[in-house]
């Protein structure tokens, strides 16, 4: 009896999760304009796995970002925190990676790069090399 189970219970499990309700992952059109910008860069490490890594400014969903993709985006002045989430296996969850802090002023660039680094995903705030 079990061995006539498992078959039809991994199969109806398979069926039955593409029935579930899919996040739509688009960028959000709030973060398009904006005094202040942050450029948020997936710097690709040896570590990192090529999961794409959805991004979130103060908790809320701002865009995806693929291996080696970076993404503008436009914010009010002040103290915000970058992260995000890596969805797992199958899409039935995700995990989250902690934010980074930044303060915007109007007119400025801030940079904020997700590496993976010795296995662990981090959001960290850096300063570009000058140019010249």
């Amino acid at each position: 009896m079990i061995s006539r189970f498992s078959p039809i219970a991994l199969f109806a499990v398979v069926a039955l999760s593409g029935c579930a309700n899919k996040h739509s992952y688009q960028d959000d059109p709030s973060f398009a304009a904006g005094p202040a910008q942050v450029s948020v860069s997936h710097v690709m490490t040896r570590t990192d796995d090529g999961s794409s890594v959805f991004v979130t400014v103060d908790g809320k969903d701002a865009g995806t970002l693929n291996g080696g993709q970076s993404k503008d985006l436009f914010l009010t002045p002040g103290k915000h925190k970058i992260g995000g989430y890596v969805a797992t296996l199958f899409g039935l969850g995700r995990v989250t990676i902690n934010p980074v802090e930044v303060t915007t002023a109007k007119g400025e660039v801030k940079h904020v790069a997700y590496e993976v680094k010795s296995d662990k995903p981090t959001f960290t705030e850096w300063t570009p090399p000058a140019e010249g």
